[in-house]
């Protein structure tokens, strides 16, 4: 039978959340405060996911989420 294998540590600085994860975070966080979410784009400069959505019904705005890609949390957002 074969161990579980375990994280070392040079694996463990891997990014774990993907791409599809990332926008989902965003899209949760933004749905707290916005009816209407469009989603922009997304990219990763391997420890931070970016990800831009347009929020609004009447002025459309653009919102970039900072989302730590390894850990999930959001870090900040800007206008």
């Amino acid at each position: 039978m074969k161990k579980p294998s375990r994280l070392t540590d040079s694996q463990s600085d891997e990014m774990i959340i993907d791409y599809n994860r990332a926008v989902a975070i965003a899209r949760k966080f933004l749905e707290q405060y916005h009816s209407s979410i469009i989603f922009k784009s997304a990219y990763n400069d391997k420890k931070t996911w970016m990800v831009s959505m347009e929020v609004g019904l009447l002025d459309d705005d653009i919102i970039e989420v900072a989302i730590d890609a390894k850990t999930g949390k959001i870090l900040g957002y800007s206008h």
